[in-house]
């Protein structure tokens, strides 16, 4: 039987207008059962967007490493596993937010991805998005939680009149600003 590699890439770039970046990832380094893959994208203009991005990574990383072997490895406890981590992760950033005025109103996105027995565990929240790349064909996994996605789901604007709209990168769902909803 051929055994089947996933190559994995990461690279963040602070883009054109922001003067740091707030990107935050993490690639397991493959000595456990289960693979995690995450990224986090600091809210742009908001202080300290880049604490939160990296809060958010370590915190969600350490919670799953730490309960994974404690759960039935089903398909239900797993996503819940990602969800509970998720949580975890918002209430420390938005612990973290109120320890100093200039970190008020920070927050992030957040994908998860973890690799378990050959399947796709994903958690999402954001703008940023997780795709996969099978026989030369993507496929968006994910949908944005942002103002204009809503637009277009709703019938109120195109696909392509989202590309450039106004309000294009307003987020309805981020870490700090998200309570107990369905990821």
């Amino acid at each position: 039987m051929k055994e089947s590699r996933m190559k994995v890439l990461a690279n963040t770039n602070q883009g054109k207008r922001r003067e740091q970046n707030e990107d935050y990832y993490y690639v397991s380094d493959g000595f456990s059962n289960y693979d995690i893959y995450m990224l986090a994208d600091g809210m742009g203009g908001y202080k300290g967007g880049e604490i939160a991005s990296k809060l958010a990574i370590e915190a969600a990383r350490r919670y799953i490493d730490s309960h994974f072997e404690e759960i039935e490895h089903s398909k239900e406890k797993i996503l819940e596993l990602i969800k509970t981590a998720m949580e975890y992760a918002n209430e420390v950033v938005f612990e973290k937010s109120k320890s100093a005025e200039e970190l008020t109103g920070m927050g992030t996105t957040l994908e998860i991805c973890l690799i378990y027995n050959n399947r796709a565990y994903i958690g999402h929240i954001g703008d940023s998005r997780i795709y996969r790349i099978r026989d030369k064909f993507m496929r968006k996994l994910t949908t944005d939680h942002s103002y204009v996605e809503t637009l277009v789901k709703g019938g109120t604007i195109t696909k392509e009149e989202a590309k450039h709209h106004p309000k294009k990168n307003m987020l309805m769902k981020a870490l700090r600003m998200w309570r107990n909803s369905r990821t």
